[in-house]
């Protein structure tokens, strides 16, 4: 394979996964029913009395509570930006499982695409830079080495 062929391998890989990338961060829309925005809802909101768990998971009373809280405040047409801040509000900034996208907090989504971005550029910038390696020929010495060498392998008897 020559180095063009392996050049375009390698741009044609990244740009499959870039598309990828792309596809898979679309917006699917949201959910479509009460029942489905209020699943999504419980599953960024952390259950104040568990472990590691949301109130979409939780079966302890106060994350049916909430739950029930939620759901009546979906019915009442809340945001759910609105919901969640309610939430956090009463229970706590720590009861949002889902980070700010402002502030200090913003970090959490801005440092990845930056992440991918710098590594994308690096990638780019080691395949299509010219290579540093100078192309060499072969001196009238190392033709003689190579045919004494050649000479020697035939002349030796074989077992």
């Amino acid at each position: 394979m020559t180095a063009d062929r392996i050049k375009i391998s390698w741009f044609m890989l990244v740009i499959v996964l870039a598309s990828l990338l792309a596809f898979g961060t679309l917006d699917s829309g949201g959910p479509s029913t009460n029942g489905e925005r209020v699943t999504a809802i419980a599953e960024t909101i952390k259950c104040p009395q568990c472990t590691s768990e949301s109130v979409a998971q939780s079966s302890v009373p106060i994350a049916r509570v909430i739950l029930s809280d939620i759901a009546r405040r979906v019915d009442a047409g809340e945001s759910d930006e609105g919901i969640r801040q309610v939430l956090a509000d009463r229970y706590g900034p720590e009861v949002l499982l889902t980070p700010s996208s402002s502030g200090l907090a913003g970090l959490v989504w801005v440092i990845p695409v930056v992440g991918f971005g710098a590594a994308a550029l690096v990638l780019a910038y080691s395949l299509l830079r010219p290579s540093r390696q100078a192309m060499t020929a072969a001196s009238d010495a190392d033709r003689d080495l190579v045919a004494v060498a050649l000479r020697k392998s035939r002349e030796e008897p074989r077992d």
